[in-house]
This record gives structure tokens, sequence and C-alpha cells, in this order.
């Protein structure tokens, strides 16, 4: 549920939230029935791409679809007096509903386990591979619907398709049959070859406001504190899928727990602080395996470690924020340094080089900033 209030049966494009550019341009070409049949959707992680997506593919497909008036507040925002929508009462939108209708085709990189190959079925699904392309959408895209309006295919994480994926894929992005839609979900769009990109139509979507993502958040996760609340939409950078998943992994709790090791180490115990952050790492790499289980250990520490190092480097930037207002004389330089070491051990997990070792050589560098660093309130 991203950016998005839902109501009655699948995706209602007149509930859509904060998305009003996204929802007016696919609008305006389904009222000149001009639906491109390769549409990129693009923007930051949980700020309800696949709900559109959804919601098109639900329209698309619907036997009854409908024009539904909007309020003064929602017509404002989107920027229309009427938007076409799928019924949400028909077999057609139940089945897009419940991801069980025949025409509708969602793509991701662990479908790689259903693949007949028992192969390909053995490779961990670390990335969007051709096998997968061919079997689940290529090689459908050329067969009649089976309820005879249109095929629609969803692409999650399409920026995760390898290089001979997505090669595999041009002819039918360029020429697919006139019943066939797809649309790519996109979170950065420089991991797409140009060749990809110059085949669909591009549709933004934008950061959501913190204020909407609080109000989500109270009502999705109803025993967080405000205090919590406010953390997390805050951090969620406008993504309300971001903010959801950071409070279900605890990290108010996790940032508390690094600044009362701050506090307390300060520019000694290095050991010990090595120690705290790499087991933090691991207890979170834990809950992102559980989240994607094709995903290695080795992996899973290091976006751990990734985290540890955000979380420490938000609250240097916020040391730089709120300097103006602090009573203490902060060294701007020094917590700039710092910051700018952690982007550069948060690169290098990238390279795969020895975590312990980059953890261990950050914190040396950084026991300069650590005393000041505890100061800092979340």
């Amino acid at each position: 549920m991203e950016g998005v209030i839902q109501s009655g049966i699948g995706v209602s494009f007149s509930s859509i939230r904060h998305q009003g550019a996204a929802v007016r341009r696919i609008q305006e070409a389904l009222s000149r029935d001009r639906v491109p049949h390769a549409y990129l959707f693009h923007g930051p992680e949980g700020v309800g791409k696949e709900t559109v997506a959804r919601g098109l593919a639900q329209l698309l497909l619907c036997s009854t679809p409908t024009q539904r008036e909007l309020g003064n507040e929602d017509a404002g925002g989107v920027g229309l007096n009427r938007v076409a929508e799928g019924c949400g009462r028909c077999e057609d939108c139940r089945q897009v509903a419940a991801e069980t209708h025949p025409d509708f085709h969602l793509i991701y990189r662990q479908l790689h386990r259903e693949h007949p190959d028992a192969d390909v079925r053995k490779r961990k699904g670390l990335e969007l591979g051709v096998d997968v392309l061919r079997h689940f959408l290529i090689s459908k895209t050329g067969l009649t619907p089976l309820r005879g309006r249109a095929k629609v295919f969803v692409i999650r994480a399409a920026d995760e398709m390898n290089v001979q994926a997505q090669n595999a894929l041009l002819k039918t992005l360029e020429e697919p049959p006139g019943t066939t839609f797809i649309v790519l979900l996109v979170s950065a769009v420089d991991r797409l070859l140009p060749t990809t990109l110059s085949r669909c139509q591009l549709v933004r979507f934008d950061r959501l406001p913190e204020c909407f993502i609080r109000e989500q958040l109270a009502s999705l996760r109803p025993a967080l504190s405000s205090e919590r609340i406010n953390w997390y939409a805050q951090f969620g950078d406008g993504s309300l899928g971001r903010a959801l998943d950071w409070a279900d992994d605890e990290l108010f709790d996790l940032d508390q727990r690094l600044a009362e090791g701050m506090t307390r180490l300060g520019g000694h115990g290095g050991d010990e602080l090595v120690k705290a952050w790499t087991d933090e790492a691991d207890a979170l790499g834990e809950r992102f395996r559980k989240r994607d289980s094709e995903i290695t250990d080795a992996e899973a520490t290091r976006r751990g470690l990734a985290t540890v190092f955000q979380l420490t480097a938000r609250r240097y930037a916020d040391q730089l924020r709120d300097q103006a207002n602090s009573a203490q004389f902060i060294d701007a330089e020094s917590v700039a340094s710092a910051i700018n070491r952690l982007a550069v051990a948060e690169r290098q997990l990238d390279l795969n080089a020895n975590t312990h070792l980059i953890v261990e050589t950050l914190l040396h560098e950084l026991e300069g900033p650590v005393a000041a660093l505890a100061s800092t309130k979340s």
C-alpha cells in the first residue's frame, strides 16, 4: 500500500494520493485511446508505482470499466474532473485483485523458483534473468488473451534485469501484439540500457509528503508511538514503503543503541564498537533474509552494515543542520569529513571488500568526531 488509500476490490485511480501528475498522464492517454504498449514507471521505492500499475491492469482487463467523477479535493490533486478505472465489481477486477487473472502477469526475479527447468530453479535469483523473462513474459505475449480483452505484464524492480534479459526483451517492447501491455517498475533508471528506455513511455513518480507518510504509518502501524512515527516518516525520505520496512525492522531502536554505544565508547574501545556494529549488521541481515531469501548471508550482512552506516551518517548530518541552534561548538569540517568517510565505506561494501576490515578502518578514521556525535539527539 504505497501512496494510495484503497477501497472496495482492487485499486481505484480516484483514491491514489500525491501522484497526480502520473495519474493524469495515464488518464490522458486513456482518453485519447492511445495507451502505449510499454510504460516505464520510475521513481523512489515505495511511492505507489506498483499500486498504479495494478490499477491500470485492472482497468485494461475490466469487463465493465467506468468513469468516476472526482470530488473537489481529489480533482484538484489530479487535475481532472473524472477518471477512468475498473469497476471493482466484475469477475475480472476480482481476479486481478487476487492475482489469479489469467491475463495479468506479475514478473519478478524470484520467479526462477517456478521455472520448468530444474537448473534455473537451482540458481540464486539475485537479478532478473533472461530465463525468467523468456518463459514468463516473452513466450506469452504472442498468445491470445484467455478472457478476450488484453494481456498485462507488470515487471517489478525492472532495474534488476541483467543486460542479457534487457536485450532479449527489446523486440517485445518495440513490437508487442496489439493486446499486450507491459509496465516496467524502476527505482534506478540509470541501471537500464538506453535501448530499453527508448522503447518505453516514461512516467515519473514523486516522493510522498511527510505528513501523508505519518498519517499512513499511524493507520498501518497503530502500535507505534508518535515519536517513532515522526522518526520513520522523516527517515522514509518520501517513501511510505521504506518507512514501513524500517519500522518493521525497528531501526529507531537500533539508532538509539548506536548512539548509546558511541556515548559510552567515544574514541576508545574500538574493538568493542567494531563487534557491536558487526553484531547489529548480522541481526539486520537476518531480517533482510526473511524478506528476501535469495540473498546470500554475505549480502545480508553487507546490507545490514550499509544501514548502520546510513544511520550514523544521519546523526552527523543532524549535527550540521542543528548547529545554528546549538550552544555547543561543532567542527563542521570534521563532521562533513565523517559523512564522506561513511559514504566511502558504504561504496567499499559494494566491492565485496572484507567487511570487518572496512568497519575497523572506518571507526579508526571516525575516532575524532565520535565524541561530538554522541551528544547529538535523534
